[in-house]
C-alpha cells in the first residue's frame, strides 16, 4: 500500500520512533526517544544529534502513513 507524509502537532509524549522533526530549519528521523527527569523527552536522531523537550512544548512532526488513513508499518 502506498505510503503519504502527515504533518501534526503533538506534545513529547506523542513523538515515536520514525518521526520527522526539523530543528532550525532542517528535518531528522527520530531513532531513540527516552524519558528524562520532570517528564522531559531525549529525541535521538538518526545523524546523531540529540534534542530535549521540555513536558509542555508542543511540536509538528512528519509521520508516515498508508494512504488508506492507518498507521505505516513501524519504522526501524
Amino acid at each position: 500500500m502506498p505510503r503519504v507524509m502527515q504533518t501534526l502537532e503533538v506534545m513529547p509524549d506523542g513523538v515515536r520512533r520514525g518521526d520527522v522533526i526539523a530543528v532550525g530549519g532542517i528535518p531528522h528521523r527520530v531513532r531513540n526517544v527516552r524519558e528524562l527527569r520532570g517528564r522531559r523527552k531525549r529525541l535521538e536522531f538518526e545523524d546523531g544529534n540529540v534534542f530535549v523537550l521540555g513536558p509542555w512544548v508542543a511540536i509538528k512532526v512528519s509521520r508516515d502513513r498508508t494512504v488508506g488513513g492507518g498507521p505505516a508499518r513501524p519504522w526501524r
